[in-house]
């Protein structure tokens, strides 16, 4: 996936990529892109180390980046919370692995059993999706967690219960709360999640994570893609779309919400999914620190 560069694009580099997406985003827009920008410095920065395969221009011709907006375009941030706000792959295999060590089991097993985990609740997730009767995050991961531990390593029955809740104590990414803290100043954040309304109350508190409105999925008995939890913002907020800007790490979660209308913001956070060739996003940054940067700079 192209790195885009942290430091706010200036306008009128904005405008020509802008002219290169009316070009179809190819190669032909993107090397008059390059050749209208007459610092050499600007291009190599904007093409990237790997020239015209990487870089912020790369995202134009890739397909990563669709118009690059700013924070005047945009009211109310819709927060993914699972991955793109707080670390939920290392903090849960961080739970598995003490909750093994301490029933001496062998921490080294942490990573295999966190990974079948995920895939558990993943697929048990996609079964309600597809009219398996409704349960909550923190039912179907203590679901997850029974299946994966009847053919694995062997937990008391306490430290199981404890470690099915790991769900309340994620760790936030180490760019989250400032940047969130700087975003609410100026925009109306709103964390729009999978995860149902306990398990948030108690990660949000612990990890000081603060927002103008919490939605869940679990309010409409629904996981994200599923529709209705995209309707949950837009019908319960009352928000114009083209006036809000979905965050996210996970491109499916973003092309999801850009079918209804939502602006897109990807978060490039590690082992959280990669874009197709075909994705369109407003927006694409390292992380919440850089869209903060990009949204704010002109503030």
């Amino acid at each position: 996936m192209p790195a885009a560069p942290s430091s706010p694009i200036d306008p009128a580099i904005g405008r020509l990529l802008t002219a290169a997406r009316a070009l179809d985003g190819g190669r032909a827009g993107l090397l008059q892109v390059l050749a209208a920008i007459p610092d050499p410095r600007a291009r190599s920065r904007l093409a990237g180390p790997g020239g015209a395969r990487r870089g912020v221009l790369a995202g134009v011709a890739g397909g990563t980046i669709g118009r690059v907006i700013t924070g005047d375009e945009v009211d109310t941030l819709l927060f993914d919370v699972l991955g793109t706000v707080v670390d939920e792959a290392g903090s849960m295999r961080a739970e598995v692995a003490m909750a093994l060590d301490q029933a001496g089991a062998g921490p080294e097993q942490a990573e295999e059993l966190a990974a079948a985990w995920a895939r558990r609740f993943a697929a048990l997730a996609a079964s309600i999706r597809q009219g398996a009767p409704w349960q909550s995050a923190d039912e179907l991961n203590a679901r997850a967690l029974a299946d994966v531990l009847r053919d694995g390593p062997r937990l008391p029955e306490a430290a199981a219960r404890h470690l099915a809740l790991a769900g309340h104590r994620l760790r936030p990414w180490p760019d989250a709360v400032a940047a969130l803290q700087r975003l609410a100043r100026r925009f109306t954040t709103v964390a729009l999640s999978n995860g149902n309304l306990s398990m948030l109350t108690s990660l949000f508190a612990r990890a000081g994570l603060t927002w103008h409105g919490v939605l869940s999925g679990e309010m409409v008995h629904a996981y994200k893609p599923d529709p209705a939890v995209y309707r949950l913002a837009l019908d319960r907020l009352a928000l114009d779309p083209r006036r809000t800007l979905m965050v996210a790490a996970h491109p499916w979660d973003l092309r999801a919400a850009a079918a209804h209308g939502l602006r897109t913001a990807c978060i490039q956070r590690a082992g959280e999914g990669e874009p197709e060739p075909s994705d369109r996003f407003d927006l694409t940054v390292p992380d919440l620190a850089a869209l903060a940067a990009r949204l704010l700079a002109a503030a």
